[in-house]
C-alpha cells in the first residue's frame, strides 16, 4: 500500500521524466548493496548513460563501477572517478583487497581535482543533444562541484537526488546520511537548483522495499547458473549482511525509477528551509522544493524483481 506524507499541494507524476537524452549516475557503489542494484538496472535500460562515483575511496568505486558495468556488455559508458572524501570505512571491499591510506590533499590541490571533475562532466553534459538527467544516489559532491564551476547548467539538467528526512527523522540530532556526508555540498547544491527534486529518506527507509536474506531475489542471485553481474551482486550482499546489516533498502532504485519515468513515486510541491547542517524542515518562506510523497512499493518491488532476472 502506497505511504503519503500530508500536503495541500496538487501532485506531480512521474510524466515530468526526462529520460530520454543524456543520463547521469552519480553513486557511492561499494557500500550499501542498493547502488549496485540500481547500476545493474541503469546498464540494462539507459541508452546514453554516464557514471560518476560519489564518495570516492581512492578510486575503488569507479573500478567495481568498471567492473559491473563490463560484465554486463555496457564496455561503452564512461565511468568518471568522483571526488574523495576519506570516508574509507563506508566502501566494502573484496576479500584480499587494501582500502588505500586517504591523503588530505592541499587547498590548492583539491580545488583542481573538482575543476578537472567538473570540466569533465559539463564537457559531456554540454556536447549532449536532448535533455540530461541527474540521479544523485550518494553525497552531493560530484554536482555541486559542477554547480560551483558552471553554474549555468542548473537550468539544463533534471536533478532526482535520493535524501533527506522531511517529516519522519529517523536521527534527531542529524541529517540524511546523504546529506550529512558532505552537508555543505549538500546545502549549496540544494540552494542553487531553480527547484530540487528528493526522493525522500522518510520513503525509502521503508520496511517494503528493504531486502533480506529470505527474498527470492538474493535466493536467484546465488543460484549457480547466474551471470557474473549477479555472482558480483550476491557476493557483495553477503559481504553487507557479514557486517552486521540485517539487509538493505532499496533507496538507490527507487530514485533511479522516477528518472526512468516509472509511475512508482508521486511527487508534491514543499517549501523546504535547509538548516546549517543540511537537515530538512517545512517552512513556508523555504525554498521551493519537488519532494516524494506516495510510493507504489508493491509494483516498484515487481519492476525491480523483473530487471534483475535472466
Amino acid at each position: 500500500m502506497p505511504t503519503s506524507i500530508p500536503s495541500a499541494d496538487p501532485l506531480i507524476t512521474h510524466d515530468e521524466s526526462e529520460s530520454s537524452g543524456l543520463t547521469v549516475l552519480d553513486t557511492d557503489i561499494g557500500g550499501g548493496p542498493d547502488d549496485f542494484v540500481a547500476l545493474v538496472i541503469a546498464a540494462r535500460l539507459i541508452p546514453d548513460l554516464l557514471v560518476v562515483t560519489a564518495d570516492e575511496v581512492g578510486g575503488l568505486r569507479a573500478r567495481l563501477a568498471r567492473r559491473v558495468l563490463d560484465s554486463l556488455g555496457r564496455g561503452d559508458v564512461e565511468v568518471i572517478e568522483g571526488i574523495d572524501l576519506g570516508h574509507r570505512r563506508l566502501f566494502l571491499p573484496d576479500p584480499g583487497q587494501t582500502v588505500p591510506a586517504y591523503v588530505l590533499p592541499g587547498v590548492e590541490e583539491l580545488e583542481d581535482r573538482r575543476h578537472e571533475l567538473a570540466d569533465a562532466l559539463y564537457e559531456r553534459i554540454v556536447n549532449t543533444e536532448g535533455p540530461v538527467c541527474w540521479v544523485g544516489c550518494g553525497p552531493m559532491s560530484n554536482l555541486t562541484a559542477l554547480l560551483l564551476a558552471t553554474p549555468e547548467v542548473a537550468e539544463q539538467i533534471t536533478v532526482w537526488q535520493t535524501g533527506g528526512w522531511l517529516d519522519h527523522h529517523y536521527d534527531l540530532e542529524a541529517s540524511e546520511h546523504n546529506l550529512h556526508t558532505d552537508t555543505l555540498a549538500a546545502g549549496l547544491a540544494l540552494r542553487i537548483l531553480p527547484t530540487p527534486r528528493l526522493v525522500l529518506a522518510d520513503h525509502t527507509h521503508h520496511r517494503e522495499i528493504r531486502v533480506t536474506t529470505d527474498w527470492t531475489l538474493i535466493h536467484a542471485l546465488d543460484s549457480d547458473t547466474a551471470p557474473d553481474w549477479a555472482r558480483l551482486l550476491s557476493a557483495h550482499v553477503h559481504r553487507w549482511i557479514a557486517r552486521g546489516h540485517h539487509g538493505f533498502c532499496l533507496h538507490a532504485p527507487l530514485t533511479l525509477s522516477v528518472a526512468l519515468g516509472q509511475p512508482f513515486v508521486v511527487f508534491a510541491p514543499a517549501h523546504v528551509r535547509i538548516g546549517d547542517d543540511a537537515r530538512l524542515y517545512r517552512d513556508p518562506y523555504g525554498r521551493p522544493t519537488r519532494v516524494s510523497n506516495t510510493v507504489d512499493y508493491s509494483g516498484f518491488v515487481t519492476w525491480v524483481s523483473e530487471l534483475l532476472s535472466w
